[in-house]
């Protein structure tokens, strides 16, 4: 059987796979088949070794590499266990950091004084609520931007620093602001009954302080596999570290040359410092790329070489030489736009307009290539525009859910107690024996003693019949059309949950990049750090100039500028075919017009490994 799961593998795939017992340190290259490593390496466990699927924990950071490993290993399972006691449809614990924690607290969070029916707030309902807190502790938010705020209390629980230990590190007149907010914050959530986005890690991390809870996970967990070790903060690390301490049966998977997460608190010295963390860590490097045209690879590793903090790893490939990556030097953004468009249509025939991906820098570059692109009607998506959970409609019937499953969410209530329009304002809705207060409470009541007896998308039909949600939507215009067909799309999204807290639950953990389709025929427009993962036929790296790439921001801390390089390398091991970079000697960009010079990151790649038009 173990012939099975290791055909088609290499040497150090073979490896990765088959070394299960000690910590492991698998150092994967970009494009070099770590998601088929990782998933022939828990099957191997369940198969060969005989490992209970329970006693295994996958851990990664997308949803997206989430059901890609569940799906592998499902295949994987049912081709190879058809006659095992071990059903293939007991798959091991595999899901997100954040997904994980949210199902070991809902086993156990009562020990820290919540209930198991806990909501979990995204960083729009966060926001509304710091600025709430805010407005309770008397802070001006004209003063003082909740969302920098909002960041500040995100970078302390990333640290598991509670509001107590905050006090120790809170500097000066803005620290000591932050302090007061994050201290009503917290008491506020509590009451409510909920838990922000980084609060699912943190308060994993403090409920593995209790000794016979720890111990629990740890027995059950006797197998940990991490992927993209080197994008873990310390919230992550700890998890991990806590859950690995008693079998040292852990295996993690990354790429330094791909950290580029500093920004939200990732330290890729994580992955640097395994083998001081773990002294008997056996170290397995997949250098071998799979994706990329030699040419590629070689413009790649010319890169990544500048940075002084690196594991010693060189990308190479068996692939075709390729065509030598091409860079223009374009007048103006237009200008850059039109060669890219030229280029799309002259290439189309080849494969499609899937083919295509457009990475830059920041979100602002993208209004050009869009504006571009629609004049040409050539057809395009936006990866990280406004969300579909993020729009006003949906938002509001996700509030009424919600409210449903969790009485005291306060957010969820202040957002839909006058929605639609009840006549109940602000000052009437802090009085609770108002009538229309009480109406509404009557209302959500006859919610909850219902709604366990529906299916997810009944439920949404009955809310929006009876709050006049839907009347109040379908006013007579085409907006308001397009807003209903995205509750009917809602729905949709909720056929496949099957009850409300876990489709709650997912809807909170999902990402930009979640919903991203690689077969749907458009030409892709993206930052470069949505691009981590992806791969494509076609890429246009686009404003590779100082100042965008590397940013402005980056270009006084050395530290900063390595990640800007790491961002770049990303870029650059995204191609499979054809790569091009592009720059323009002016650029209208944040309101003004820019002149800056190419980026010194083209000048690294060696002139063999360069076609400049």
């Amino acid at each position: 059987m173990s012939q099975n799961i290791l055909a088609g593998l290499n040497p150090e795939q073979i490896e990765a796979v088959t070394t299960t017992e000690g910590p492991v340190l698998i150092l994967a290259g970009a494009g070099s088949g770590k998601t088929k490593a990782l998933t022939h390496r828990i099957a191997y466990l369940v198969m060969v070794k005989k490992i209970h699927p329970e006693n295994v924990l996958a851990v990664t950071f997308t949803n997206k590499a989430a059901e890609e490993m569940k799906s592998r290993v499902n295949v994987l399972l049912s081709a190879n266990m058809a006659n095992d006691a071990i059903t293939a449809t007991k798959l091991p614990w595999l899901g997100t950091f954040h997904s994980i924690c949210a199902k070991i607290l809902r086993s156990s969070i009562t020990v820290l004084g919540y209930t198991r029916s806990f909501n979990i707030y995204d960083q729009t309902d966060s926001l509304v609520a710091i600025k709430h807190a805010m407005d309770k502790v008397g802070i001006d938010k004209k003063q003082y931007n909740p969302r920098t705020i909002q960041n500040y209390i995100s970078g302390a629980k990333n640290e598991l620093l509670s509001p107590s230990d905050y006090a120790n590190f809170a500097k000066g007149h803005f620290g000591e602001v932050t302090l007061q907010v994050y201290q009503q914050y917290q008491k506020d959530l509590k009451l409510a009954n909920s838990l922000d986005f980084d609060d699912l890690l943190m308060k994993t991390v403090e409920l593995l302080g209790d000794k016979a809870i720890l111990e629990r996970f740890q027995d059950q967990f006797r197998y940990i596999l991490i992927d993209e070790y080197q994008d873990t903060n310390f919230a992550q690390y700890r998890f991990s570290q806590l859950l690995a301490q008693k079998y040292k049966n852990i295996c993690v998977v990354g790429d330094d040359a791909q950290a580029i997460y500093g920004f939200r608190g990732a330290n890729f010295k994580n992955i640097l410092d395994f083998e001081r963390d773990y002294p008997k860590a056996k170290v397995i490097k997949m250098e071998q790329n799979y994706r990329s045209t030699k040419k590629i690879i070689a413009s790649a590793q010319n890169v990544i070489e500048k940075n002084t903090l690196r594991s010693e790893k060189k990308l190479w490939t068996n692939n075709e030489e390729g065509l030598t990556p091409t860079v223009f030097e374009a007048r103006n953004e237009k200008d850059e736009a039109n060669f890219i468009l030229d280029e799309v249509e002259s290439l189309k025939s080849f494969g499609g307009y899937n083919q295509f991906v457009i990475l830059y820098r920041t979100n602002a570059q993208s209004r050009i290539f869009e504006e571009a692109l629609m004049q040409a009607s050539i057809p395009y998506r936006l990866i990280g525009a406004l969300r579909f959970y993020e729009r006003r409609e949906v938002k509001d019937i996700l509030a009424y859910l919600k409210l449903i499953v969790n009485p005291t969410d306060r957010v969820a209530q202040k957002r839909i107690i006058n929605v639609p329009p009840r006549g109940i304002g602000d000052k009437t809705a802090n009085l609770e024996n108002h009538p229309k207060v009480l109406k509404f409470k009557e209302m959500m009541e006859d919610f909850r003693l219902v709604f366990r007896d529906l299916k997810i998308s009944e439920l949404i039909d009955l809310v929006t019949l009876k709050s006049a949600y839907k009347d109040w939507v379908l006013d007579g215009t085409e907006e308001g059309e397009g807003r209903w067909e995205n509750i009917e799309e809602l729905k949709s999204v909720a056929e496949q949950s099957e009850d409300l807290e876990s489709f709650l639950e997912q809807i909170t953990l999902v990402s930009d990049i979640d919903n991203f389709d690689p077969s749907a025929d458009a030409v892709t427009l993206m930052t470069l750090h949505n691009a981590k993962g992806l791969e494509f036929p076609i890429v246009f790296m686009v404003g590779m100039e100082e100042n965008l790439l590397p940013h402005a921001n980056s270009l006084m801390e050395p530290s900063d500028l390595e990640e800007e390089r790491r961002l770049c390398y990303v870029g650059i091991t995204r191609a499979e075919k054809r790569l091009y970079f592009t720059y323009a000697t002016s650029r209208m960009i944040f309101g003004s017009i820019q002149a800056n010079a190419q980026s010194r990151f083209l000048f690294e790649i060696s002139e063999e490994f360069l076609d400049r038009i």
